[in-house]
C-alpha cells in the first residue's frame, strides 16, 4: 500500500527519466539529491500553467477581459497561500516576492527597529543573517557543539538585550544539518519578552506542515518562503506578516503599481499589498506556488512529511556505515531534522566527493558552506585564525582550499534504493580512493573538479544552445 502510494506521486515529478552524461561516455538516470537549493517541478502545476497561459495579460493595467481575469487570478493565489499558511486575511498581508531572500530583505527594511535590536542566530542561511546585519542592529543566539540553537543564551539575550530585542529571527529548519527549530518555543519566549519572532520557512515549508496562526498554539509573526523549493518553478516567493508592519512609511522598492497618484508636489501611495509590490508581478510564479500547494494539501501533506522523516534516519543510519564519513548535527532519531544531511570523507577534499557523483554515478548533491558560512564553520570547528587564513585565500582566488562538507537533501520523491545507491558509490570513492583522485583535475580559481579525459564543459554548452533553437 505504501509503495503504491509513493509510486503515485513520485509520478507526479517531471524529469525523472533524465538521463545524465558520465565521465565515461555512458548515460544514467539522475539521481537528485539536492533537493534544498531546487526542487523540480510537479507535472501538475506545469498543466495549470499551461491551462492558464492563453488567458494570461497584465495584472491591475488594463480593462479587457483577460486583464481582469488575469487580476482575479493573481488575488485567488494570494488567498489560497495564505490560507495554507494559516495567514488570517483580517490582520495579515501577503506579499510577493522574488524569493525567500528578497521577502527578509524586504522585512528588514521596513521594520521600524532604529531604537531596538534584531536577534538572530549562527546557524542562518546568509539571506537570514546579512540584511541585519546591514539593516539593523544585529546580535546572535549561540550555539551548542553539535549545531543546535542554545535556548539558554536565546532568553539571557531576550531578557538582558541592550538595547532592548524587538525581533528573533531564525530558520525554520537549517539548510546544513537539517535540524528543524522548536518554534513554539522560541516564539513563546520572544513574545512574553516583547519581542516578534520572524521565520526563515525556504527549508520548512516544503517538507513540514506549517502555519502562522492555528487554534492552541503560539502564533508566528513573520513568514517568508520560496516557490522554487516547493516545487513550483516559476521565480516566485512570498512575504507573511501583519499588514500594519506595511501600511505606513516609504516601501523599499518604488515605481510602477505602488501609487495611486504622483504630481509636481508630491506622491500618494496605494494600499496594500500594491504599494509592497512594484512593477507588474509574476503572475504565472503566484499561480504555480497556489498549485503547488493545492497539491500538497490533495496529497496528504502530513503523510508525504512522516515518509521523508523515515527516509532522512535511513539515510543517516546508512551513511555510518561509509567508512571515514563524518555527519554533522545530530542525529534524526534524537531531533527532528528535515531531509538535510551533510558530511564529509576523511583525506577526499568535499568538491571531489561531489564531482565523483556526479560525473560517476549521475547523482547531483551540493558542496562547499551552502551560503551559511558561519555556521559550517562552527560545525567544522574552525578557529578564528583558520577562518581568517581562509577569508584570506578566497580574497586571493584561490578557491580551491576552502572549507567545506558534501550536502544531500531529499524531495518526497526520492527512494531507499537511491539512497543505497549514493552509499555504494561512497564506498567505491573510499576503496578506490588514489585512483580516483588521479582522473581529476582542479580549477584553483573556482575550486571546481573535472575529468582530465573528455571535454564535459564542451558538452554542457552545446547541450544548453539546444534549449534556444526555436
Amino acid at each position: 500500500m505504501e509503495k503504491k502510494w509513493h509510486d503515485r506521486i513520485r509520478a507526479d515529478i517531471l524529469g525523472l527519466d533524465r538521463k545524465v552524461p558520465l565521465a565515461d561516455g555512458t548515460k544514467r538516470p539522475y539521481i537528485n539529491l539536492d533537493n534544498a537549493a531546487t526542487t523540480p517541478p510537479l507535472a501538475p502545476v506545469v498543466k495549470v500553467v499551461q491551462s492558464f497561459l492563453p488567458w494570461y495579460s497584465s495584472v491591475h493595467r488594463g480593462f479587457g477581459y483577460k486583464s481582469q481575469l488575469s487580476t482575479e487570478v493573481y488575488h485567488e493565489a494570494r488567498r489560497q497561500i495564505m490560507a495554507f499558511f494559516g495567514v488570517p486575511a483580517s490582520e495579515y498581508i501577503a506579499l510577493f516576492v522574488k524569493n525567500t531572500s528578497e521577502g527578509l530583505n524586504k522585512l528588514a527594511q521596513r521594520l521600524p527597529f532604529e531604537e531596538g535590536a534584531v536577534l538572530s542566530t549562527w546557524m542562518e542561511h546568509h539571506s537570514n543573517d546579512l540584511p541585519w546585519r546591514l539593516w539593523k542592529q544585529a546580535r546572535f543566539i549561540e550555539l551548542t557543539p553539535d549545531g543546535c540553537l542554545d535556548l539558554a543564551d536565546l532568553e539571557r539575550k531576550l531578557k538582558k538585550g541592550q538595547p532592548r530585542i524587538k525581533l528573533v529571527t531564525v530558520c525554520g529548519a537549517s539548510n546544513v544539518t537539517g535540524i528543524i527549530n522548536p518554534l513554539q518555543t522560541i516564539a513563546e519566549l520572544a513574545h512574553h519578552y516583547g519581542a516578534q519572532i520572524a521565520v526563515d520557512a525556504a527549508q520548512l515549508a516544503p517538507h513540514y506542515p506549517l502555519r502562522l496562526r492555528t487554534d492552541g498554539a503560539e502564533p508566528l509573526d513573520y513568514l517568508s518562503f520560496s516557490g522554487h523549493k516547493i516545487y513550483a518553478p516559476f521565480g516566485t516567493g512570498v512575504l507573511c506578516g501583519p499588514a500594519e508592519s506595511f501600511r505606513t512609511g516609504t516601501p523599499d522598492q518604488v515605481g510602477g503599481g505602488t501609487v495611486i497618484a504622483v504630481s509636481r508636489e508630491g506622491v500618494v501611495f496605494a494600499p496594500l499589498p500594491d504599494r509592497e509590490e512594484v512593477g507588474t508581478p509574476n503572475l504565472i510564479g503566484a499561480v504555480a506556488l497556489a498549485a503547488a500547494l493545492r497539491w500538497l494539501a490533495r496529497n496528504d501533506f502530513k503523510r508525504i512529511t512522516a515518509y521523508e522523516a523515515a527516509l532522512t534516519e535511513y539515510a543517516y543510519e546508512r551513511l555510518k556505515t561509509v567508512p571515514g564519513l563524518i555527519l554533522y548535527g545530530p542525529p534524526p532519531k534524537r531531533y527532528p531534522r528535515i531531509g538535510v544531511i551533510s558530511f564529509n570523507l576523511e583525506g577526499i577534499p568535499h568538491g571531489l566527493v561531489a564531482a565523483f557523483l556526479a560525473f560517476e554515478a549521475g547523482i547531483g548533491v551540493r558542496h562547499g558552506c551552502f551560503c551559511a558560512r558561519p555556521y559550517v564553520h562552527h560545525l567544522l570547528g574552525l578557529s578564528k585564525s583558520a577562518i581568517l587564513s581562509y577569508e584570506n585565500l578566497a580574497k586571493a582566488g584561490r578557491k580551491c582550499l576552502l572549507p567545506g562538507m558534501v550536502r544531500v537533501s531529499f524531495g518526497f520523491y526520492n527512494t531507499k534504493n537511491e539512497i543505497d545507491l549514493l552509499v555504494d558509490a561512497l564506498k567505491d570513492l573510499r576503496q578506490e580512493e588514489e585512483k580516483i583522485k588521479n582522473r581529476y583535475r582542479i580549477d584553483p580559481a573556482t575550486g571546481e573538479y573535472l575529468p582530465k579525459i573528455g571535454n564535459f564543459k564542451g558538452a554542457l554548452l552545446r547541450h544548453t544552445k539546444t534549449f534556444f533553437h526555436l
